[in-house]
């Protein structure tokens, strides 16, 4: 009997590593891939960990769901599971996307695809514990199909919502919707069940891949430009703010026109704080040139006091200083972004 028992829970963990190792390494390739590896491990963890509730979550709502179509028992996987699943695994990258924590279309691929990573890992699970296949054909396919199909719809949420609102520091509410509605899309024609299984699964785990693999390819193009581009432009700003030419542009004149309604000391301040956010600014498109080219990048002790220098001028210059300041600041997500990942709040 104790036998039996033993070789029924070799077989359950057997079944589980065939159901969730396809998504957890696919997850795995992707952080590789990353030249810039911008995506901390703890986040990713993290994120993973939060699609695990989202999955419990799912799991109440849907059963309640399930009982409201009882009567008609096909609608509800096809049409509403997805739209709450979707839901579920998007709040919390819409979060991230809105607060400048993640400045680039690739490490919202890589975090969505945590997030439905770890949604698939407690479903998987969950059907485990309910569904009775001793075939391993069933558990590929839950693998390889429906897995992926999770990690990739909220991938594709990410790179959408990313996308869509690069040009702003906050995204509005319209630039999630397309991404929403593709994932959700996406979830319910897998879900309709219009091939075979096995077909389905095989499409899943071919089409992901390369669709995963373009969108690195592009979104890699796209950094480097703007590494070239803005690390040049923040270096003429630097040299125009260090010799005092700034004054003499457009920009510089609106500045020396705020002491119209600022103390000169006040102004003062913020053409100091100007400069330190293009230092540091310049310092995070450094450090991203270094790790391309393959070097170690060093944490900087000064770029902590440099960071804790712009928070208490912006303190004294108060919100309405900040207010005016705006015009002057970048207002696209990857310039924020650089801020956010020196730990700038």
């Amino acid at each position: 009997m104790q036998e039996t028992a033993d070789i029924g829970t070799v077989g359950f963990f057997l079944r589980f590593a065939v159901a969730v190792a396809p998504v957890l390494g696919f997850l795995a390739v992707l952080i590789l891939l990353d030249s810039y590896k911008l995506v901390r491990f703890r986040l990713v963890v993290l994120l993973l960990a939060f699609g695990a509730l989202c999955a419990l979550c799912a799991y109440l709502i849907n059963s309640a769901g399930f009982r409201m179509f009882a009567a008609s028992p096909e609608v509800y996987p096809r049409f509403f599971a997805p739209l709450v699943e979707e839901v579920l695994k998007a709040s919390l990258l819409v979060y991230l996307i809105r607060a400048g924590r993640i400045g680039f279309v690739v490490d919202a691929c890589i975090l969505g695809f945590a997030i439905g990573a770890g949604f698939a890992v407690v479903e998987n699970f969950v059907y485990l514990q309910t569904i009775v296949a001793d075939n391993p054909v069933t558990w590929l396919i839950r693998g390889v199909g429906t897995a992926v199909m999770h990690g990739g719809a909220t991938a594709l949420f990410g790179v959408f919502a990313r996308s869509l609102g690069a040009r702003t520091d906050r995204p509005a509410a319209w630039v999630f919707l397309p991404g929403l509605l593709l994932a959700c899309l996406l979830h319910s024609l897998y879900n309709q069940a219009i091939v075979s299984p096995v077909a389905a699964a095989a499409a899943v785990s071919g089409g992901v891949p390369v669709l995963m693999i373009g969108i690195f390819a592009w979104s890699e193009k796209g950094l480097r430009s703007w590494l070239g581009e803005g690390f040049d432009r923040d270096v003429e700003l630097l040299r125009m703010l260090t010799t005092g030419r700034f004054l003499e542009t457009r920009a510089g004149q609106y500045l020396v026109s705020l002491t119209r309604a600022f103390p000169p000391a006040t102004v003062a301040d913020m053409l100091c704080a100007l400069r330190i956010r293009v230092e540091l600014a310049l310092r995070v498109k450094g450090d991203l040139l270094k790790r391309e080219a393959g070097f170690e990048v060093v944490p900087d002790p000064g770029t902590l006091a440099r960071l804790q220098e712009l928070r208490f001028l912006e303190k004294g210059i108060g919100r309405t200083g900040r207010l005016a300041m705006s015009p002057l600041l970048p207002k696209n997500a990857r310039d924020r972004w650089q801020l956010e990942s020196l730990g700038y709040k």
